[in-house]
């Protein structure tokens, strides 16, 4: 748990993405791209709810997924839920050789070079289906990372000019999406822009949490 983030906020963390994507029309029937699934921390709710061969995770540190498997879910969802796994480090997103409903990548571009994040979102470009939605979080910041590869644990930021071109870059279009991050900001990526929540509906992405004082800021 620790590995992926702040162990208090593990579970909320999960159940978040989750709720994110319940909330873009996430359906048991679709497929989605758990890119960096990590511990599955948010895979552990997305393999649960969705069919059989509908879960694929990308996580470059195989132990993360066997760990969980051993520790919380057990690996009896594994014949049950028949997901599928790679372990490449180098942003492919095409090794499934599926066209994807949705991809969330929590967390990932906090921790990327320019390079990686282009590279990823071209990737998302190509793995998304034609009316495929991506949930990605990026950390906001006045200056844009300068340095090279894959930064952990520590933190990287970009401005939101600098997040925008890296959509335009990919031909995807792009909206910040509302929905509540502890320390990140939310962004929403489609190959169509009819696929992109109208201004209008951004105000039901909110993400609040009621009832707990952790995450009171959520409903400000």
């Amino acid at each position: 748990m620790a590995f992926v983030g702040p162990p208090g906020q593990y579970d909320f963390m999960g159940a978040t993405q989750f709720r994110l994507l319940c909330t873009l029309g996430l359906r048991d029937k679709h497929k989605v791209l758990d890119f960096g699934c990590g511990s599955l921390r948010a895979g552990r709710f997305l393999m649960t709810y969705l069919n059989p061969e509908c879960y694929f995770g990308i996580e470059p540190n195989p132990w993360l997924i066997q760990d969980s498997l051993k520790n919380q879910i057990g690996n009896d969802i594994i014949g049950i839920k028949k997901p599928s796994f790679d372990n490449n480090s180098d942003m492919q997103t095409d090794v499934f050789d599926t066209r994807f409903d949705f991809i969330v990548a929590q967390s990932i571009f906090s921790h990327t070079s320019q390079e990686l994040v282009r590279t990823a979102l071209e990737g998302f470009h190509e793995s998304l289906n034609n009316h495929g939605i991506a949930a990605v979080t990026f950390i906001e910041g006045q200056k844009d990372f300068e340095g090279e590869g894959w930064i952990y644990p520590g933190c990287v930021e970009y401005k939101l000019e600098t997040i925008v071109k890296f959509a335009a870059d990919a031909n995807l279009f792009i909206k910040k999406n509302p929905w509540y991050h502890p320390r990140q900001s939310w962004f929403l990526l489609s190959k169509s822009m009819d696929r992109l929540p109208s201004d209008e509906a951004l105000k039901y992405l909110n993400g609040a949490v009621l009832f707990d004082p952790e995450f009171q800021n959520s409903c400000t």
